[in-house]
């Protein structure tokens, strides 16, 4: 089992992240933007603590197990140069593998070891970076002690190492400077004062050492730069992920609310008006007696048809926020479709009549019977006649197809002559209380939630709905039961519960 040390620095990060998250939380006005996320050109450093101890702390989490690697790997490399001492400076070969293999190769893998102990972080880098230096002064040592050529010839060694570690350290760039620095100055201390190089020679020397130690620093800074600049791009990815997360925690809980606010309102209304529409209706039939005025009895049944669309736009609303919810449930059971659809078209050719609207109903195919909700069955049918008669014009026609298509699905198709909508609103008309503004759509009531919510009804389905439609000249719409929801003519409701 892996094991994950906490450590205080990692502690620090989590807070400050969390503090963050709750300022976001509390002030709606918080911006991660407010973070200065510039980098000092010289120090390599951000302007805000806080910003540069989270870069720290990444990045050695990312880089220590590199360094490791590396630290471990030049220890080796170092120790197998050991082979070309006898042939270079054969007269200290004993010493330099002394020096070599006694002295420096163990001080490396000992800083690998404490690296590894609980605690160890950035702050401790400094002793990272002394692995970049045991080596080169161990060259410098061999230099020291080895005669004339092997005294010269070793610089060379120096030049490899540092460029090395220059180009695999990964943490503040200014410790490979600093190292490079005492390592360079050691070399140039010994060259001159302990076992003298010829003048030419150092010149020459310190020419190549001068540009590769340089070349090598200058690809540190740079390697440093982009790992800030990438710690950056994260950090504001992440900003905008966090910012992200929270619009949509604070979009969802607002369609909650509206969506139980929508409920209960739909609750509380539907109460009083069954009442208005149901009194209303008594006093249309003269249940008791007659009315004294003809009139009233007129208004009655205007009453009564205006608390009848009231009562229908409610429902709509109260089953389109339980769809949104995820409340809205099935209740499913064996129907026939064509004997629905009958019972629908009834209830729709008094107002097309009025409307001058003709509304044909065809059956296609031997429709099978459907497992469905005959309520919300009846109540695709009802949105879509629905929405084709209000706007179809006078003297139009709306025909409503029931058939089974090429895959074998049953398909209930609404075919109208009415204004039909543009391409670019086909998309839109299936959102809630969307209206296409149109001259005649304007002057027609709705609430725009007649195909949104068959949309809802026939994806609880398992079902599709498509919409074609060209401007002037008319709109089809076609709502898909799936094949898998048939079954047999004789199937009754007892068998089907009982199964």
């Amino acid at each position: 089992m892996n094991r994950q040390t906490i450590t205080g620095d990692t502690l620090m990060r989590d807070n400050s992240e969390h503090r963050r998250e709750q300022q976001a939380l509390v002030d709606p006005h918080f911006s991660e933007q407010a973070v200065d996320y510039t980098i000092e050109p010289i120090r390599l450093r951000f302007h805000q603590p806080d910003l540069e101890h989270r870069f720290n702390v990444d990045n050695f989490a990312r880089q220590v197990g590199l360094l490791r690697l590396s630290i471990a790997l030049g220890a080796i490399i170092f120790a197998v140069y050991a082979v070309f001492d006898p042939f270079i400076i054969p007269e200290v070969t004993h010493e330099a593998w002394a020096i070599r293999l006694g002295l420096a190769c163990p001080l490396l893998l000992f800083i690998v070891a404490i690296s590894y102990m609980p605690g160890f972080s950035y702050r401790h880098q400094a002793l990272l970076s002394l692995a970049m230096c045991i080596p080169g002064l161990a060259v410098v040592g061999m230099i020291a002690i080895a005669a004339s050529p092997g005294n010269y010839l070793y610089y060379a060694g120096i030049l490899i190492i540092l460029t090395y570690v220059n180009c695999l350290w990964r943490l503040r760039y200014y410790y490979s400077i600093l190292m490079s620095g005492l390592t360079c100055g050691a070399y140039e201390f010994v060259a001159l004062f302990i076992n003298p190089v010829p003048t030419n020679i150092l010149i020459n020397n310190n020419a190549f050492l001068i540009f590769g130690v340089g070349v090598s620093v200058f690809v540190n800074y740079v390697q440093e730069y982009k790992l800030r600049q990438s710690f950056v791009d994260n950090e504001k990815l992440r900003a905008e992920q966090r910012r992200s997360e929270r619009l949509l925690s604070r979009s969802e809980a607002a369609n909650r609310a509206k969506n139980d606010f929508l409920a209960i309102m739909s609750h509380e209304l539907r109460t009083p008006l069954n009442a208005i529409i149901g009194f209303s209706e008594i006093i249309a039939n003269q249940m008791f007696g007659p009315v004294g005025q003809a009139k009233y009895v007129d208004y009655a049944g205007d009453i009564r048809a205006s608390g009848a669309h009231l009562l229908s736009i409610i429902n709509d609303i109260l089953d389109i926020s339980k769809a949104e919810a995820g409340k809205l449930q099935l209740e499913e059971e064996p129907i026939d479709p064509v004997e629905a659809l009958n019972r629908t078209m009834r209830m729709f050719r008094q107002r097309a009549s009025e409307l001058g609207v003709d509304l044909t109903f065809r059956v296609r195919d031997d429709i099978p019977w459907l497992i469905a909700d005959p309520r919300l069955f009846n109540q695709v049918a009802i949105n879509l006649t629905s929405n084709a008669l209000k706007f179809t014009p006078e003297n139009g026609s709306v025909r409503v197809d029931l058939g089974v298509d090429t895959a074998g699905d049953l398909v209930l198709s609404v075919e109208d002559t009415g204004i039909g909508i543009k391409a670019s609103d086909t998309k839109r008309i299936f959102e809630p209380f969307v209206q296409v503004e149109d001259a005649m759509s304007r002057t027609q009531q709705g609430t725009g939630l007649g195909l949104p919510l068959v949309r809802k009804i026939m994806s609880l389905h398992g079902g599709t709905v498509e919409l074609e439609s060209t401007v002037g000249e008319g709109t089809t719409v076609s709502a898909t039961f799936p094949k898998s929801r048939f079954v047999a003519p004789q199937a009754d409701e007892m068998q089907w519960q009982a199964s």
